[in-house]
């Protein structure tokens, strides 16, 4: 059956590649509405984490924020298939990086750097095309895919162009190896996902509640001292994307890796204020303190 989903999988792509992106956003303001209205994907988790976070907005503003969240979550969704057709030197037309004097200024000072970011706006474009526009190699933090497959599929089409991914299973072994490397890297953590299981907690607040969030990533940027920036993900029209690097320090000028993970994190919160339908609303991120 995995290869099944895998067959039909590969098929999808193929027709999103003969699909134009005027005509895909046709698709998704369809598929929006059948999402939303018809197979109500999520909508309670949706209500309920912008309510939890807005409680004193008003009931129109909060359903306006979910509507609008569901437009950008349908765009990245198709996008993301479609990107897997495009080569990284078209992309770049549509996904580009803002600042990189501030990624060559650590690499010119021969520095790994640990990278942040966040489930804001389309994060899934970044490994095709990042790496053509800055001059460290891009290393991309993923997780495994149920389907061996799929997941074979998806990281070899987020390789190359100067990137490449690790399992998050495999950080810790990898990152000793990163330390002695003489080719400058950017190791790349998603990290404002709801950690389970073994993974690293580090208790924080975000957006006015107290929460866990990851504090891998800020332990490995404490441990080594090297440079941390934050990707923000910035939309500047519908299918267009600028990504800024924003500098947060270095991991030895943090006494510990909650103080790191709390910069992050009242980082996020920022962006998140200013757009709130841009993130991804529609993952239990505070299941430890609310019902779903």
């Amino acid at each position: 059956m995995k290869f099944i989903a895998y067959i039909f999988f590969r098929i999808l792509v193929f027709i999103f590649w003969l699909i134009p992106f005027p005509l895909l956003y046709m698709l998704s303001d369809g598929l929006r509405f059948l999402l939303k209205n018809i197979l109500r994907y999520r909508v309670s988790v949706i209500q309920k984490n912008i309510e939890f976070v807005f409680p004193d907005k008003s009931q129109q503003w909060r359903d306006n924020i979910a509507n609008q969240f569901y437009k950008n979550f349908v765009d990245i969704l198709l996008e993301s298939i479609k990107g897997l057709s495009i080569s990284g030197d078209k992309l770049i037309k549509r996904y580009r990086f803002r600042n990189p004097e501030l990624m060559d200024a650590i690499y010119n000072e021969n520095k790994h750097v640990i990278v942040f970011s966040q489930h804001q706006n389309n994060w899934e474009w970044a490994p095709l095309c990042l790496g053509l526009q800055i001059k460290h190699h891009i290393v991309g933090v993923v997780k495994l895919l149920s389907n061996p497959y799929i997941n074979t599929f998806l990281q070899n089409g987020r390789s190359g162009n100067n990137v490449s991914v690790v399992p998050t299973l495999k950080v810790g072994s990898y990152f000793k190896k990163l330390q002695v490397k003489e080719k400058y890297e950017a190791l790349v953590f998603i990290a404002d996902q709801r950690p389970s299981g073994r993974e690293t907690k580090i208790p924080v607040t975000f957006m006015g509640h107290q929460v866990n969030f990851h504090g891998g990533a800020a332990r490995y940027a404490i441990f080594s001292g090297f440079p941390i920036v934050n990707f923000d993900i910035l939309r500047t029209g519908r299918g267009r994307y600028a990504v800024e690097a924003v500098y947060l320090g270095k991991g030895d000028e943090y006494t510990n890796a909650a103080d790191l993970t709390q910069k992050y994190t009242d980082h996020v919160s920022n962006l998140i204020y200013d757009n709130p339908s841009q993130w991804l609303w529609s993952h239990k991120r505070f299941k430890e303190i609310i019902k779903y």
